[in-house]
């Protein structure tokens, strides 16, 4: 199977050239908040994409889709029929077994936002034995998380997550979230993506990435 990424679109979808593909997945953040006009223009556009199947899984910048969601869901898969639209759950395609997750570690009240502890790991714990692939919003500490500060690298990944993911053993690990972590990390037989397309300044300047599963 073929399988294309992405992920932090934040409107500029029209920049992005697809390749044909098995599964198209986006790991959210399409939006800046998430309007529904949004939700609409974005999923009509993931509809006209060469993918046989699609996934859209929420991001952090989903506002207006986290108070809004079977609305949001009913408007994207008017969109885009077919399409798996998820905040959270089990999705197997072809038998390959994909879970996703729009949670992600706390950062100034956003979408979907958890606090560290009891809260985030509630969620992690739900992540399956002998899934594939698992695809969340945010990345994992210390892996395609970082960012440039006047004192060096901060890394803004989830711990808890890291912990669960090197658990499960994934074949892959799919994320967005921190902009400068685009590209591809191996790690304990495991392959962790970050394929977010826009830069900090909002640019879209990094290409969809593919890869076969």
């Amino acid at each position: 199977m073929k399988i294309c990424v992405i992920s932090d679109v934040h409107c500029r979808w029209k920049k992005l050239v697809i390749p044909s593909c098995d599964l198209l997945i986006s790991c959210g953040d399409y939006s800046f908040k998430g309007e529904s006009w949004v939700v609409k223009d974005f999923h009509k556009w993931l509809n006209e994409q060469p993918a046989k199947h699609i996934i859209s899984v929420q991001g952090n910048h989903e506002k207006w889709v986290e108070s809004n969601f079977q609305l949001a869901k009913d408007i994207a898969e008017q969109a885009c029929p077919g399409i798996h639209f998820i905040d959270e759950g089990l999705v197997e395609i072809e038998g390959v077994k994909i879970w996703c997750s729009a949670i992600s570690k706390f950062f100034c009240n956003w979408a979907w936002n958890r606090y560290p502890g009891e809260e985030l790991q509630k969620h992690w714990d739900l992540i399956p034995q002998g899934v594939d692939i698992i695809c969340t919003h945010g990345p994992c500490y210390g892996i395609l998380d970082g960012v440039e500060k006047f004192n060096g690298t901060e890394h803004c990944g989830d711990k808890q997550l890291l912990d669960r993911v090197l658990e499960v053993k994934p074949k892959f690990h799919l994320s967005g979230h921190i902009h400068p972590g685009w590209g591809t990390h191996v790690q304990d037989g495991i392959t962790f993506i970050n394929a977010a397309i826009c830069n900090d300044s909002y640019d879209a300047v990094n290409l969809p990435i593919t890869f076969e599963i």
